[in-house]
């Protein structure tokens, strides 16, 4: 009765989980790498536009990227944003909390930059929804420092894309 009950709790923690995290197309490709952020559900991150499309990216690294130097927009069939109109073209962008894919929005997240663990991309950075749980991730797993959205800046990733 006892491995019964545990495999239903297994099961019914795994759908929950599963229900937390986004969900991306199989086919679809991330625009900065070519992955399939589908492959990979705990690094996948999101961006949705202000007409509702929704990209998905590989990596916190990838959708940053695109983010900053994005130069795809004939691909998704937009006309290019002035850089003064870039941010009202970006409706959304979303990041899983590392421990348990909790869909969160990137800019209240804390990030690990420099840990041990990285991404199928290589070099990444990690996200939280609260700064306590990228403490001890940190304790874990190394890193160097918590990050917040105020201190991104192209260069962190450009040099996390070396």
């Amino acid at each position: 009765m006892k491995i019964f009950l545990t495999i239903i709790m297994t099961i019914v923690f795994a759908i929950s989980v599963q229900a937390e995290g986004m969900v991306a197309d199989k086919k679809e490709r991330d625009l900065i790498c070519g992955m399939l952020p589908s492959k990979n559900p705990k690094w996948m991150t999101e961006i949705e536009l202000s007409n509702d499309k929704k990209l998905h990216f590989a990596s916190v690294k990838c959708m940053m990227l695109f983010y900053y130097k994005n130069d795809k927009w004939d691909d998704l069939g937009l006309k290019a944003p002035k850089p003064e109109e870039r941010a009202a073209i970006f409706k959304a962008l979303r990041v899983q909390d590392f421990n348990n894919l909790k869909v969160i929005d990137a800019k209240k997240a804390f990030y690990v930059f420099g840990a041990h663990i990285m991404s199928p991309k290589g070099d990444d950075l990690v996200p939280f929804q609260y700064e306590k749980d990228a403490e001890n991730y940190m304790k874990e797993n190394g890193g160097k420092k918590i990050l917040t959205w105020k201190q991104f800046k192209l260069n962190l990733f450009d040099l996390l894309n070396l």
